[in-house]
């Protein structure tokens, strides 16, 4: 019975005029919220299937965005190094040359 009474105090329906009102006064309201976050959650975390990390790595070439361990250019959980990152870069390049595309310039910093 002690579950039950915290669950009503909670989510703001016990001690009110009404359980439908107090429930959307209270807890009810917050479910939009809860769906803007999850809608935000899907648009930030890895698209690895079943992958809940967030993903902060673009995909080059595709619309994908991967956590640092579902990435193609760097594989494992530690984070890259200056050299790593230095011989994607110049590989990004060169592919770029190859296909006659011209590399995107670095954005001057304000």
């Amino acid at each position: 019975m002690f579950i039950w009474h915290w669950l009503l105090t909670v989510t703001g329906v016990s001690n009110s005029n009404g359980r439908w009102n107090a429930f959307w006064g209270g807890f009810g309201s917050d479910l939009a919220e809860f769906a803007i976050l999850a809608v935000v959650w899907r648009k930030i975390n890895c698209h690895a299937k079943g992958c809940y990390r967030i993903g902060l790595h673009h995909i080059e070439g595709t619309p994908y965005i991967t956590c640092r361990k579902h990435h193609p250019v760097h594989q494992g959980s530690r984070a890259a190094t200056a050299e790593q990152i230095a011989q994607a870069h110049a590989a990004a390049q060169a592919r770029a040359q190859a296909q006659n595309v011209a590399p995107r310039e670095q954005q001057p910093q304000p």
